[in-house]
C-alpha cells in the first residue's frame, strides 16, 4: 500500500524521532523538567493562584537567566508570614523558558523535612532525573553530581537553577549539628543557587569560610503581600480560638510535627472521633492542610499538618514546656500497640511518623529496640506490602549505634541479624510473583515486593513483569509510575517501553505514543515495530534497533506473533544475530503451530530450521500413540542418560492430553534427578487444574519439598505455587490462585542456607554452648549443620586447659591421647605457655615427649604425612632449630611439606628464631613463601621481636604478598603501639580485611575505644566477625539473639 504520512515535530530535538504506528501524531516536546515526587508537595505548598508579585517573579527570571559573570548566589530574607514559600513554590513550579529547577523546602511541621539527609535525598533524586542517571545517595558526591547536571544543562541550551527555602527551619544548623547550608554547591557550568530564609539567621558555622554563600551582597528583602498579611491575620486568629478551646488537639499535632489522622488524634485526645472530625472540618481547618496516608492512600485516612510554617513555629511557642508532655503521651500511645503485638489496626503514624519522632529524641537504644521489633516487621510488611520500610529502619537505627560514643553491640548484631533475614528472603522472590500479584488486584502489594526484592537482575526481571501485567490489569498509570519511582536510568526507560508495548497489545495506541516520546531511541523503535499491523514494515523498524539483543528480542516476538504466515514469521526469526536466540525463536513458532493443530505444517517447519527439540517431542507424541502401554514407556528407557529431562516432560503431556492422569502419579515418584522431577511436577499441576482437581495439584506442587534449603532450591518450591496461581487465574479460580500466591510468598519467607546465614548459627552455637544453655542450643539445634561443626571434645578441651588451665593436667591429657600428630596444636599453645612463664622444667619434658613421638618407629605403617606434619610443628615448638632443619632436610621431596613449615613458622617466630625460619623457607615453592613469611612476622611481632619481624617485612618486594605480610603484622603491632597500628590499619583497601583486623587489633585498645573499633568493624562486614572478641557480659545479651534468631531461621515444626 503507498502511503504518505505527514506529522509535526514541535520544539527542539535530541535524538531521532520514530513514528509510532500510523495513527494520529508524534510530538516530541523540549526537555520536560526534572521529575520527581517531590514536586507534589511542592503544589500542596503553593497557592492557588499567586497574586501581587509580578516584580519579584520578573527579578528571579532576570537572576536565572543572567550572563554566567554574574552573581550565582541571591538570598531572599522576609519576615514570617510575607509569604516567601507562596513565591518560590510558584516559581518552581512555573520557571522560565530554558530554567531547569531543582528544590527543596526544609519545613519543620513535617517530620523529616528539615534535615540535611532529607536535602540529599531529595536534590539527589531530582539531579538524577536532570541527568537520566542512577540516583547518587551520598552527600558527599552532591558537588560534583551538581556540577554535572549544570554542564549537562548548558549543553542543552539551559541553565540549573537550586532553590532551597527555609533555610531557618534547618534542624541540624539549630542544633549544631552538620546544616543543609553546608551542602550547598559551589557553582560550576552556569549554575544559579536561590536560597530564602527568616530575617535574622547567621551563616551556619560549618559553611566554609570561602562559600558564596558567605559572599556580600547576595541579600534581597521581600515585603510583606497583601494576600499573605490576609491569611496571617486569619490564622492568628484560629490559632488564638484553637489554643483556648482546642490545646490538646493542637498540641498533638504540633509535638508529632504532621502525620496524625483524625482517628489518631481522637484516640490521643480520648474523644469520640466525630468530634474530632467537625473540628478538623470547622472554620479552623484553614489551619490544617490534609494529605493522603502513605501507604494504601485510597483506603486509609487522610493525615494532618499544620497549614502554614509560621504557624506551626507559633504554636510550638506558644505550646512552650507542654510539648514535652504531648511528646510523652504519643509514646504511651505507642508503647501500648507495640506491648499488643502492633496489631491489624495499628495506626500508620505509630509505623513510620513515630520512627523519626524517636530518631530525633536521640534515644539510639529506643531506635535500635523500634527498629529490631519482629511484630512490627510483620506490621509493616502488611501495610507497605513489602520489607523496604522495615530494612530502611533497620538501616537507621544501624547507622545510628555505628556512630554513637559507646555502641551497644549486641544491640548492633541483633539488627544485623534481621538485616540479614530480609536480605535473604527478598533474595528468592520468585520474578513472577508481583506479575500474579497485580492479576489478583493486588496493586500496592505487588510493587512493593517487586520493589522489595534484592537480587539486581531479579528485581529488574520481575519489575518488567510486573509492568506489562498492570497494563493489562487496566492500571497504566500505576505501570507509569512503576517506571517514575525507578532510579536507574536504563530500567526506568525499559519499563515505560514495556508499558507502551503492552499498551500497544491492548489497542490503545494513543496512549503507546505518548510514553514513546520519553524513551530512548531504541525502545522508540521496538515499540513502532510492535505497533506496526505490516510484518515486513514491523521487521524493517526492528533491524534499526541498534542494540543486538534489544533487537533480537524485538524479532523474536514479531516472529512468534507472525506464526499464521509461516514465510513472515521465518524471514524474521532469520534476522535474529544471535543463534541461541535464533534457534529459540524457530522452535517457538514451532510449537506455536502445534499448538493450531497444524502438526505437519510445524514438523515441515522443524526440520526446514533445524528445530530439533520440536522435532524429538513430535516424534515421541507419534511413538507414544502408538503404544499399548504409554505409561510403561519409561521403564524402556532406563538406559537412557537424559530420560527425566527429555522423554518424561512429553510422556506426562501426552497422559494428561489423553486422560490419563491417574498413570503419572508412579511417573512422577519413580524419578530420582530432583530438577527434572520438579519440571514435570509442574507439568503434572497444569493439568489438574485444567481437569478440574485444584486440590490434587495443590497437594502434588508440595509432594516434594526441597532438602538442603539453598537460594536455588526455596525458589524452586515458590516458583511451583507461583506456577499453580498462575493456572488457576487462567482456569478462573481466582480464590485458590490467591491461595496459591499466598503459599509462594510465604516460602520465600524462609531464609536460604547460604554462607553468612551459617556464620551467624556458628557464632550462636558457640556462644549458647560455652553459656550451657540447654534451651537455647536446642533451638538452634535444628539449624545446625553437621558438616559445620568444630574441633573434637579432647583437642577442644586440651587446648583450653593449654592456655588457661593448669599445665601439668594439659600436658597429661597430651601425652595420653593415643593418635599422638592430633595433639600439634594442643602442643604448641602449651609450649608457648610455658615458654612465656619461664617454667624451663616443663617445657624440658613437653620437648623429650616430642621427641620420643617422633623418634618412634612405627611397625605397622608407614610415617604418614600427617604424623610428619604434627613432629615438624611439634619440633618447632620445643627442639632446637638444628633439629627441625634436620628433619626437614629427611623429606626434601614431600607434596605437601610446605604446610608444615608454615604451621612451624608461628613457634620459630615466638622463639624469636628468625634466621632458621628464612632457612626453611629455602624448602617452599614460591607460591607457599607469602603464608610462611605472614605466619612468621605475625610470630615474632606478637613475642615482641619486632625489630626481627620489620627486618623480614622489608625482605618483601611485590605489593600483594607485602599487603598480605602486613595484615599479619598489625595486630600483633597494635600490643606495643595502637596509634601506628591503627593507622596502618586504615590504609587496608579491604573493607572485609580492615573488619578483621579491626576485630583482633581491640584487644589492644582501652574499652571505649575497643566497642568502637568492634563496631566499625560491624560497619565494615557481617556482624558475627566480633563475637568471638566479645567479653562476658556481652555474650550474655547475644544470647537473647539467639531466641530472635531461631525464631526467623526454624522451620515451622520440628518435624520440618
Amino acid at each position: 500500500m503507498d502511503e504518505r504520512i505527514t506529522n509535526q515535530v514541535l520544539g527542539p530535538v535530541t535524538g531521532e524521532v520514530v513514528q509510532v504506528g500510523h495513527a494520529g501524531s508524534v510530538v516530541v516536546h523540549s526537555a520536560p523538567p526534572a521529575r520527581s515526587r517531590y514536586r507534589q508537595w511542592v503544589r500542596q505548598v503553593a497557592p492557588d493562584q499567586l497574586i501581587g508579585r509580578e516584580t519579584e517573579l520578573a527579578e528571579l527570571a532576570r537572576f536565572c537567566t543572567a550572563p554566567d559573570d554574574a552573581p550565582a548566589y541571591v538570598w531572599w530574607r522576609a519576615a514570617p508570614w510575607t509569604g516567601k514559600s507562596a513565591l518560590l513554590s510558584s516559581f518552581v513550579l512555573s520557571p522560565p523558558d530554558g530554567v531547569r529547577v531543582v528544590s527543596f523546602f526544609v519545613t519543620a511541621r513535617s517530620l523529616g523535612d528539615d534535615t540535611r539527609e532529607a536535602f540529599v535525598d531529595v536534590v539527589q533524586e531530582q539531579l538524577a532525573e536532570v541527568l537520566g542517571a542512577a540516583k547518587d545517595t551520598e552527600a558527599r558526591n552532591l558537588n560534583a553530581v551538581f556540577a554535572e547536571a549544570a554542564a549537562h544543562c548548558r549543553n542543552r541550551g539551559e541553565r540549573l537553577v537550586l532553590v532551597v527555602d527555609g533555610l531557618d527551619e534547618d534542624r541540624g544548623a539549630s542544633s549544631g549539628g552538620h546544616s543543609i547550608a553546608a551542602l550547598l554547591p559551589f557553582p560550576e557550568n552556569g549554575l544559579r543557587v536561590i536560597v530564602a530564609s527568616r530575617l535574622n539567621p547567621d551563616v551556619p558555622p560549618d559553611v566554609r569560610g570561602d562559600h558564596p554563600l558567605r559572599a556580600p551582597g547576595i541579600e534581597r528583602s521581600l515585603a510583606p503581600s497583601p494576600a499573605a498579611v490576609a491569611a496571617k491575620a486569619d490564622m492568628e486568629h484560629e490559632l488564638d480560638a484553637l489554643l483556648h478551646d482546642q490545646e490538646d488537639l493542637l498540641g498533638f499535632l504540633v509535638a508529632a510535627r504532621g502525620g496524625l489522622s483524625s482517628d489518631d488524634l481522637a484516640q490521643l485526645t480520648q474523644r469520640r472521633p466525630r468530634a474530632v472530625e467537625r473540628v478538623l472540618n470547622s472554620v479552623a481547618s484553614r489551619s490544617f492542610t490534609r494529605r493522603p496516608a502513605h501507604w494504601r492512600p485510597h483506603e486509609a485516612p487522610a493525615v494532618f499538618l499544620l497549614g502554614h510554617e509560621s504557624l506551626h513555629r507559633e504554636a510550638a511557642e506558644a505550646l512552650g514546656g507542654e510539648l514535652s508532655r504531648y511528646r510523652a503521651a504519643i509514646g504511651e500511645w505507642a508503647a501500648g500497640y507495640r506491648s499488643a503485638g502492633w496489631p491489624p489496626d495499628t495506626p500508620q503514624f505509630l509505623l513510620r511518623g513515630y520512627f523519626r519522632l524517636v530518631q530525633e529524641s536521640g534515644d539510639v537504644t529506643a531506635l535500635a529496640d523500634l527498629a529490631g521489633d519482629p511484630a512490627r516487621h510483620e506490621r509493616l510488611l502488611d501495610v507497605s506490602g513489602g520489607d523496604l520500610a522495615a530494612m530502611g529502619e533497620l538501616d537507621t537505627a544501624r547507622a545510628a549505634l555505628l556512630e554513637s560514643a559507646e555502641p551497644d553491640l549486641v544491640r548492633l548484631i541483633t539488627l544485623d541479624t534481621y538485616r540479614d533475614n530480609f536480605r535473604d528472603r527478598n533474595k528468592i522472590t520468585p520474578v513472577r510473583l508481583p506479575a500474579v500479584w497485580a492479576a489478583l488486584g493486588q496493586f500496592d502489594h505487588a510493587v512493593a515486593l517487586a520493589q522489595s526484592m534484592t537480587d539486581p537482575g531479579s528485581r529488574a526481571r520481575a519489575l518488567l513483569e510486573l509492568s506489562g501485567e498492570l497494563v493489562r490489569a487496566g492500571q497504566p498509570d500505576r505501570a507509569g509510575q512503576l517506571a517514575e519511582d525507578e532510579h536507574d536510568p536504563e530500567l526506568r526507560d525499559c519499563l515505560l517501553a514495556e508499558t507502551a508495548v503492552a499498551l500497544v497489545h491492548g489497542g490503545k495506541h494513543e496512549a503507546a505514543e505518548r510514553i514513546a516520546d520519553r524513551v530512548s531511541a531504541d525502545h522508540r523503535r521496538r515499540i513502532a515495530a510492535v505497533a506496526e499491523p505490516d510484518f515486513s514494515r514491523a521487521g524493517q523498524l526492528a533491524r534499526e534497533i541498534s542494540r543486538e539483543g534489544l533487537r533480537d528480542r524485538t524479532l523474536g516476538e514479531l516472529a512468534v506473533l507472525a506464526a499464521g504466515d509461516v514465510d513472515a514469521a521465518a524471514e524474521l526469526a532469520g534476522a535474529v544475530a544471535r543463534d541461541l536466540h535464533r534457534d529459540k525463536t524457530f522452535a517457538e513458532i514451532a510449537q506455536r503451530l502445534v499448538q493450531r493443530g497444524e502438526v505437519e505444517r510445524a514438523r515441515a517447519f522443524a526440520q526446514e530450521h533445524g528445530a530439533s527439540g520440536v522435532l524429538f517431542r513430535l516424534d515421541l507424541t507419534a511413538e507414544l500413540a502408538a503404544s499399548a502401554d504409554p505409561a510403561g514407556a519409561l521403564g524402556a528407557r532406563a538406559g537412557e542418560i537424559d530420560r527425566e529431562h527429555t522423554f518424561v516432560p512429553v510422556l506426562i503431556e501426552f497422559l494428561a492430553a489423553k486422560g490419563g492422569l491417574a498413570d503419572i502419579p508412579a511417573v512422577l515418584d519413580s524419578m530420582t534427578n530432583p530438577f527434572a522431577r520438579r519440571e514435570a511436577v509442574n507439568r503434572f499441576v497444569q493439568a489438574l487444574v485444567a481437569a478440574g482437581q485444584a486440590d490434587q495439584a495443590f497437594l502434588w506442587a508440595a509432594r516434594y519439598p526441597s532438602v538442603h534449603r539453598s537460594a536455588r532450591e526455596l525458589q524452586g518450591d515458590a516458583d511451583q505455587f507461583v506456577l499453580l496461581a498462575d493456572a488457576l487465574l487462567a482456569a478462573g479460580d481466582r480464590t485458590r490462585a490467591r491461595q496459591a500466591a499466598e503459599r509462594a510468598e510465604a516460602m520465600t519467607r524462609r531464609p536460604a542456607d547460604d554462607p553468612r546465614a551459617a556464620a551467624a548459627i556458628g557464632a550462636l552455637s558457640k556462644t549458647v554452648v560455652a553459656a550451657g544453655d540447654v534451651r537455647r542450643a536446642e533451638l538452634l539445634a535444628p539449624l545446625v549443620r553437621s558438616e559445620r561443626q568444630g574441633l573434637a571434645e579432647i583437642k577442644s578441651l586440651a587446648c583450653l586447659l593449654a592456655e588457661r588451665g593448669d599445665p601439668r593436667i594439659a600436658g597429661k591429657l597430651i601425652r595420653g591421647v593415643e593418635f599422638w600428630s592430633s595433639m600439634r596444636e594442643p602442643v604448641a599453645l602449651l609450649a608457648r605457655r610455658l615458654r612465656a612463664e619461664g617454667d624451663h622444667a616443663g617445657l624440658a619434658r613437653l620437648a623429650e615427649y616430642v621427641r620420643s613421638r617422633v623418634k618412634q618407629p612405627l611397625p605397622d605403617r608407614q610415617f604418614a604425612w600427617h604424623d610428619r606434619r604434627s613432629a615438624i610443628v611439634m619440633l618447632a615448638a620445643v627442639g632446637e632449630p638444628a633439629e627441625i632443619v634436620e628433619l626437614v632436610a629427611a623429606f626434601p621431596d614431600e607434596e605437601n611439606l610446605g604446610l608444615a613449615i608454615e604451621d612451624a613458622m608461628a613457634d620459630l617466630g615466638a622463639r624469636g628464631e628468625a634466621a632458621a625460619a628464612v632457612e626453611l623457607c629455602g624448602y617452599l615453592d614460591e607460591r607457599d613463601v607469602t603464608h610462611a613469611r605472614r605466619v612468621l612476622v605475625r610470630g615474632l611481632a606478637a613475642a615482641g621481636h619486632l625489630d626481627q619481624a620489620e627486618a623480614v617485612l622489608e625482605t618483601v618486594e611485590a605489593d600483594r604478598e607485602r599487603e598480605r605480610v602486613t595484615l599479619a603484622f598489625l595486630p600483633e603491632l597494635a600490643k606495643h603501639d595502637l596509634p601506628r597500628a591503627l593507622a596502618r590499619t586504615r590504609l587496608v583497601e579491604s573493607a572485609e580485611d580492615r573488619a578483621r583486623l579491626l576485630v583482633e587489633i581491640s584487644a589492644a585498645a582501652p574499652p571505649d575505644e575497643r566497642r568502637r573499633l568492634l563496631a566499625e568493624a560491624v560497619g565494615l562486614d557481617h556482624w558475627s566477625v566480633i563475637v568471638p572478641a566479645l567479653e562476658t557480659d556481652e555474650l550474655a545479651g547475644l544470647l537473647d539473639v539467639a531466641d530472635r534468631f531461631g525464631a526467623l531461621y526454624r522451620q515451622d515444626s520440628p518435624e520440618a
